[in-house]
């Protein structure tokens, strides 16, 4: 209760808005594939083969050790990270999950993972008159989640309704004490979307190039020669 006007008036507590967003955000989590990754668990040496891949992944990597360190300081300036390569399998989505994670373990931040897809289809789903949310419930938690990490952005059908929902979005959180984290597949400016959303973005979020390799398959040829290897000498 707080006074007001010579009035106690009842205030929603935090931690009640925090259980209200998870719920709406249920669906958005880290993939079970990258659940407990941290940074460490993101190889270079003997994974990249190009000079300049390397180059690129060192830089990532040291990028989001140091966003992780520095959180506090950068969520008070409103700064996220965006990681793009036109590569698939480059291991964006690995970082990303491993940055959320050490958030998580680290600062007991309120984290959600989504890759963009999946987010708009979650909002589509509520034009449907059983859904149990309202199209503005959802996208009201999508605005105040403390960390939200949008993976592929950019790789997703552009419709009508998307570059609304997702200037909405990106509209309140720059606003906001709060920060987003994407990975796609191309750079800011060459986005789908309409110049008010990359505009915000680019203020929203430090572009870094990853490694345009494909690591997922490098881990594949390495397997099968280890595989071949056993059954060569077996």
């Amino acid at each position: 209760m707080e006074e007001e006007g010579g009035r106690l008036v009842a205030v929603e507590c935090d931690c009640r808005e925090l259980k209200l967003i998870n719920t709406k955000l249920k669906f958005a989590r880290i993939d079970q594939e990258f659940c407990g990754t941290m940074i460490s668990d993101y190889k270079i040496k003997g994974y990249y083969k190009k000079e300049s891949s390397i180059e690129n992944a060192m830089i990532c990597k040291k990028s989001a050790s140091e966003y992780v360190r520095r959180f506090g300081e950068m969520k008070a300036k409103k700064k996220g990270l965006y990681f793009h390569s036109k590569r698939a399998g480059s291991g964006k989505t690995l970082l990303v999950s491993a940055i959320g994670n050490e958030l998580i373990r680290r600062y007991k931040a309120q984290v959600r993972f989504a890759t963009a897809g999946e987010l708009l289809d979650a909002i589509r789903a509520t034009y449907n008159k059983d859904s149990e949310l309202k199209t503005h419930e959802l996208i009201d938690a999508a605005k105040k989640v403390e960390v939200l990490i949008i993976d592929d952005l950019g790789q997703q059908k552009v419709k009508a309704d998307t570059n609304d929902h997702l200037f909405d979005i990106c509209n309140y959180r720059i606003k906001s004490d709060v920060v987003t984290i994407f990975s796609s597949n191309c750079k800011i400016e060459d986005l789908p979307y309409d110049y008010r959303i990359k505009s915000r973005i680019q203020r929203m979020a430090i572009p870094i190039q990853a490694p345009e390799e494909s690591v997922r398959e490098s881990l594949a040829e390495r397997e099968n020669e280890e595989v071949l290897d056993s059954l060569l000498t077996g």
